[in-house]
């Protein structure tokens, strides 16, 4: 399924706490075409694992070993 993308730097060999697992993908919900669901399933998973088979159409990308987060999208701008 398509949909928006966040990137979340961090030093190698050290996980990325949950919350920010959590507001990145509110993030990326938001930007998603389920910007008004009440709950928005993001998939989550290492760069190392995702890939663009041969031969795929541009954007299209193979995702392995993911986690799915359910999240409500939030706007970025409201607090």
């Amino acid at each position: 399924m398509s949909g928006s993308h966040v990137v979340i730097r961090h030093r190698a060999g050290q996980p990325v706490p949950a919350p920010v697992i959590e507001h990145a993908a509110q993030l990326a919900g938001w930007y998603s075409r389920r910007q008004h669901d009440s709950l928005c399933p993001v998939t989550v998973t290492p760069k190392k694992f995702v890939r663009k088979p041969k031969g795929a159409l541009p954007g299209q990308v193979l995702v392995e070993r993911e986690q799915v987060v359910l999240v409500v999208p939030s706007n970025p701008f409201e607090k």
